[in-house]
């Protein structure tokens, strides 16, 4: 991705003038293409269109097209949102609602975000009992054996995934420190309002520290796109002055993940434009930094734009990353095998 793309994609993020010279036609599609293929398409066409770049007719089209698309994406999926929340509610289960909605309701324009699924924490402890009341208000059959992480479904065209755990770790000591730390998160959490509902997140610390695991295991997996580092970046603006530094600097040191952190944050910083308040985290693009944004101009959102087979580029990324994470990695075939023995289901 070129210098003008992430000034384009900073305009948006940070609602700052754009000034740029006229752009051709091919130039504009290769914008448009680049973003579709990192997920910021909305943004990016609404940067373009709010700041009279000449697209010409084609383009202008193609622009407002995809604008008006991720809006009525994000009516629909922020309503669901809203219902799902007041159906919990009711029944009295603890949950946050993480990424997705709670996210892009920090963005300039929320409705730009381009929503995905509906991402539903519980906890260890209420996954059952949320999981069959789910099953006695829908006419929805769930396999009664315990999944590993969580359970995946549709209602009224809107995909679910229901969290007991919200990331997997190879390494057991890093698995107990991270749940123990998002159960405390349920305790603690914050709250958002979206369409008329306030809807429990992840209070601040605890959310910055969960997204850092999200982009870490995308990024030594499939891979991983902007999006992700754009849901980040305007959160962390949003938020900084309630973010505790230090208990997030011990946190992300419990689990060995201390330099993946400063490495996102750089991009965050340095190829996104975030402004941050505190000088305890290092901003200098670092080699796991550079890594990391070749990983992401390749691949595209979560790595679909790869050709390679996906366990063929999941290897890869393995061996790529595995001076950086090495207990974690090493350690995957082991957590794998014990999983199965346990009887855990995917």
């Amino acid at each position: 991705m070129n210098e003008m793309f992430y000034r384009i994609l900073q305009s948006e993020l940070w609602q700052t003038p754009l000034s740029i010279e006229e752009l051709d036609s091919s130039e504009i599609e290769e914008i448009i293409t680049e973003a579709n293929k990192q997920c910021v398409a909305a943004l990016v066409c609404n940067c373009l269109i709010a700041n009279g770049v000449p697209l010409g007719r084609k383009m202008t089209l193609k622009a407002m097209a995809i604008v008006q698309r991720v809006k009525k994406d994000n009516e629909k999926r922020n309503f669901d949102v809203s219902k799902f929340s007041k159906f919990l509610k009711r029944r009295n289960i603890p949950f946050v609602i993480v990424k997705g909605q709670t996210v892009a309701a920090f963005y300039p324009h929320p409705h730009l975000r381009q929503s995905g699924d509906i991402d539903v924490f519980c906890g260890q402890s209420h996954f059952v009992e949320a999981r069959e009341e789910i099953a006695k208000k829908t006419d929805l059959l769930f396999d009664p054996s315990i999944p590993v992480k969580h359970l995946s479904f549709s209602i009224d065209g809107s995909k679910y995934e229901l969290h007991r755990i919200l990331s997997i770790f190879s390494y057991p000591k890093n698995q107990k420190c991270f749940n123990d730390l998002m159960e405390k998160g349920l305790e603690r959490a914050d709250a958002v309002e979206i369409n008329g509902e306030m809807i429990p997140l992840l209070a601040p610390t605890d959310n910055v520290f969960f997204q850092t695991i999200h982009i870490f295991y995308h990024i030594i997996k499939e891979g991983v796109g902007l999006r992700q580092f754009c849901d980040l970046a305007v959160y962390m603006h949003a938020n900084q002055d309630r973010i505790d530094f230090d208990e997030l600097d011990t946190n992300l040191n419990k689990i060995g993940l201390k330099d993946f952190f400063q490495a996102i944050v750089s991009i965050l910083v340095n190829r996104l434009g975030l402004s941050l308040h505190t000088a305890k985290i290092p901003v200098t693009m670092t080699k796991l930094s550079k890594k990391i944004l070749e990983e992401i101009d390749e691949g595209g959102n979560f790595g679909q734009a790869l050709e390679e087979n996906r366990h063929l580029t999941i290897l890869k990324h393995y061996v790529k990353y595995l001076p950086d994470a090495p207990v974690e990695i090493l350690t995957i075939p082991y957590e794998k095998l014990t999983r199965r023995l346990r009887g855990y289901t995917s």
